[in-house]
């Protein structure tokens, strides 16, 4: 499946247009439609109302210093303590094939080989740049948020997804910002008490970039379902 450049007129072509993705054309996201994305998702629910989340959202020169400042971090291999691990210790199957299979498919795409460590280190800090989205977003939340309000945030998190993809736009969710505290604490007024959960590109993707011909694979339904009669 090519990259959509469409805009989806149905949740269903939002869904299944919607992909992670890592190349970014520098065409400006009209501001309008960028708010109105936002102001759309704040109707997003949340347990008891809470409304866990503040969004820290970057263009222009903020987001040009932000990401410079991102990238020579990065490169320097120095990383910093993440607020939350990405994923479990010892991932375990089938998660572990998944995220492997995931992994290799997408340095198939862009021709890195496996064992091109130097290759693979500079492609990842792409993470810092938000892949040249031209906009860029932090989602904070207060330390003290449980379970369930991270699962809020998540539902936040894909109701931005979509309403991008019903503008022709396209996002990547990136867990990636969690590793970075003295960046975002830097350049974002993140409240005290406060911390990184998630980031997001945002912009209009480029149809030409290889990387964007990902479509990572799911599980048939009743790989991962249980149906009670």
């Amino acid at each position: 499946m090519a990259l959509s450049t469409d805009k989806a007129g149905r949740v269903t072509d939002a869904l299944n247009s919607r992909i992670t993705c890592r190349a970014f054309l520098d065409t400006p996201v009209p501001k309008d439609v960028l708010e109105r994305i936002l102001q759309t998702s704040m109707r997003s629910p949340s347990g008891g109302n809470l409304q866990p989340w503040k969004l820290h959202v970057m263009t222009g020169e903020t987001l040009a210093e932000f990401k410079a400042d991102a990238k020579a971090k990065t490169l320097s291999g120095n990383m910093e303590e993440p607020s939350h691990p990405a994923y479990p210790a010892n991932l375990w199957e089938p998660h572990r094939s998944w995220r492997y299979k995931l992994g290799q498919d997408m340095y198939d795409k862009i021709g890195i080989a496996r064992d091109d460590k130097m290759a693979r280190m500079v492609w990842l800090a792409n993470n810092a740049v938000f892949f040249d989205a031209p906009v860029g977003i932090i989602i904070t939340g207060d330390q003290r948020l449980e379970m369930p309000q991270h699962m809020d945030i998540g539902i936040l998190i894909q109701s931005i997804m979509l309403l991008a993809r019903e503008e022709g736009l396209h996002t990547a969710p990136q867990g990636w910002w969690r590793n970075w505290p003295s960046v975002t604490n830097k350049f974002l007024s993140i409240d005290e008490g406060h911390e990184v959960l998630v980031g997001m590109a945002i912009g209009y993707g480029d149809p030409l970039a290889n990387v964007n011909n990902l479509i990572a694979d799911r599980a048939n339904l009743l790989e991962v379902s249980t149906f009670y009669d």
